[in-house]
């Protein structure tokens, strides 16, 4: 199988074949969302000034992107003296995979900073035990990820509430973290709900935001810095939940929050 460094597999551009989605960043019968988002961010980038940063993406995942090629479709929506707006069509022949909308933005004058919620106290990830790849039990992805979970309510454990939480570092990859690349280390955990499950059951992402306040370094984050993660189950109903997120980094500064709506299929096993 390849091993296709993030920063490689994920550096995509407008056009016809423009990305290119390799078997082992594969998640199931598709690929993984945060490939998809930060591939279509990566091209988005490449058509706004360099002055203005990323501040929110939302992702509606259509349907499932299989390995292979993905054409990559990008207009500016609109160009204002503050925001660029960016939408990002993702497709495979004539099935379209995703639909991706940005707003970049540069700094404004503001007399209300807010530094936001603070990190939870959890041991250092030195500390904490790396997780290992299970070839055929954790997505094909997920061998691309270094994750010390700092909370034992691991997929489909029973627990009563849905909680995920742990340190995170992309393996593998001397490229900078980049707000673009934020989006892939929000979506490389389990969703919350398969801690409240007994047993394993297909899921996939509907609708995704990311939203990116905190402050990066303008070469990006080195990239063997290590980010803090925790997500809960807001509420769970028809076969839905509906789970936010939060991602600190190693200095405890909160970088980027996100909201997903995630289909199970709970009932069908």
């Amino acid at each position: 199988m390849e091993h296709t460094p993030f920063s490689i597999v994920s550096a995509w551009q407008p056009g016809l074949g423009g990305g290119r989605i390799t078997a082992d960043w594969a998640q199931g019968r598709a690929a993984f969302g945060g490939l998809l988002a930060t591939g279509a961010l990566r091209a988005a980038r490449t058509q706004v000034a360099p002055d203005r940063q990323l501040r929110s993406a939302l992702v509606d995942f259509v349907g499932p992107a299989a390995p292979g090629p993905v054409d990559v479709e990008v207009q500016v929506l609109r160009e204002g003296r503050a925001l660029t707006r960016v939408e990002v069509r993702l497709s495979q022949g004539d099935a379209v995979c995703a639909v991706v909308l940005a707003s970049y933005g540069a700094d404004r004058p503001t007399l209300l900073p807010w530094p936001g919620e603070a990190a939870p106290a959890v041991p250092p990830a030195t500390e904490r035990p790396s997780m290992p790849f299970l070839k055929g039990v954790t997505p094909d992805f997920t061998q691309h990820f270094d994750y010390r979970w700092t909370v034992d309510s691991y997929p489909f454990t029973g627990r009563e509430r849905g909680h995920v939480q742990g340190w995170v570092q992309v393996r593998g990859d001397e490229a900078p973290v980049t707000a673009e690349t934020l989006p892939a280390l929000l979506d490389a955990w389990p969703p919350p709900i398969w801690s409240r499950a007994k047993r394993p059951f297909p899921g996939s992402s509907v609708t995704w935001q990311v939203n990116v306040l905190g402050p990066l370094p303008d070469q990006g984050a080195p990239a063997d810095g290590w980010w803090l993660y925790d997500a809960h189950t807001v509420m769970a109903a028809g076969g839905y939940s509906d789970f936010s997120a939060r991602l600190w980094d190693a200095d405890g500064r909160l970088i980027a929050t996100s909201r997903q709506l995630f289909a199970e299929f709970s009932g069908r096993v």
